[in-house]
């Protein structure tokens, strides 16, 4: 097994492709260390002062404002006393704050590159003609699919690996190291911000990593599915990207009708992206994280079945 998995990481590093993808991701989290570098101002060493003047501002704002206007206001105001109690820079910049704030954003471009590389990987086979003098090996056919499939899953983690590393590189000389446990508060998805926001800002990257792990293994398990069923290179690519992108839209709207319609909050589309559970214990009322993972997993089986199924009985020929 060892020896088919070194060969299929051959045949994915062969590609020239391959290698642009993490070359990609280096020169993307770098350029937007820059950008961001560029477009945010130094951090004041008397931000508690800056933060008094400004509620000084936003309270005499407050006067000329109509009232029923001010409840943004009454609302900024909060939000500045809390970083003041708390003893917390809002505009506190570092390696890990880079980290939280800009790079777990881009772990969507990993997720697009490992879409790519798994929804072509057995079609490949099919469309180059090379399917035939990889199955005459003395191999079962299973053995040499799960090494196909460890392979891909290998190349995905490499690319978080290289997005995660980068990325602290290039906060670190941009941004400073700053600490691992400085606190921060970190928005609720319904944009409040209270008490129990705040979260130590190392953690939070980690955890957001931790939590975005079961997604990219669910939707590559989708995308090396397709590659499976599907002969077309270009059909099993182009279903894997569409439904990377369309899975939050319809994720949405399947929370939004959860309420009336009880059996959709068992479909996968709200459960594909769990670092919501950084910011809430909750998606539903009734759906926390280890029901959201349980349901992820039996998707999962149910992918892993069907893939290895009809691998095993599929004609080859071309």
């Amino acid at each position: 097994m060892i020896g088919l998995i070194q060969n299929e990481l051959m045949k994915i590093f062969t590609k020239a492709s391959s290698w642009v993808y993490l070359v990609l991701i280096v020169v993307m989290v770098t350029g937007a260390g820059l950008i961001y570098d560029r477009f945010t101002d130094e951090p004041s060493e008397d931000w508690r002062q800056d933060l008094q003047m400004e509620i000084g501002q936003l309270e005499k704002d407050l006067t000329e404002t109509p009232a029923e206007e001010q409840e943004w206001l009454h609302m900024q105001i909060a939000e500045k006393q809390m970083y003041l109690e708390e003893d917390i820079n809002p505009n506190a910049e570092s390696a890990w704050h880079y980290l939280n704030d800009i790079v777990s954003m881009m772990t969507t471009v990993v997720t697009l590159f490992a879409v790519i590389v798994c929804s072509a990987n057995v079609a490949s086979e099919f469309s180059d003609g090379t399917i035939k003098q990889l199955l005459i090996r003395p191999h079962r056919r299973w053995a040499i699919l799960l090494s196909k499939y460890i392979s891909v899953t290998l190349y995905s983690l490499l690319l978080l690996a290289v997005l995660m590393i980068m990325g602290y590189l290039a906060g670190l000389v941009l941004f400073g190291a700053g600490s691992f446990s400085e606190k921060m508060f970190e928005m609720s998805m319904d944009g409040q911000m209270n008490p129990e926001n705040i979260v130590a800002v190392g953690d939070q990257v980690f955890l957001k990593l931790l939590y975005f792990l079961p997604s990219l293994v669910i939707v590559t398990a989708i995308a090396f599915m397709l590659s499976t069923l599907f002969k077309s290179q270009a059909l099993a690519v182009g279903i894997g990207i569409f439904v990377l992108f369309f899975s939050s839209t319809v994720g949405n709207v399947i929370l939004f009708v959860a309420e009336k319609y009880a059996w959709t909050k068992f479909l996968i589309f709200p459960h594909l992206d769990l670092t919501v559970y950084a910011y809430q214990d909750k998606i539903l009322e009734t759906i926390t994280l280890p029901i959201s993972l349980t349901i992820l997993a039996v998707y999962y089986a149910v992918f892993m079945t069907v893939t290895f199924l009809y691998f095993q009985k599929r004609d080859i020929s071309i």
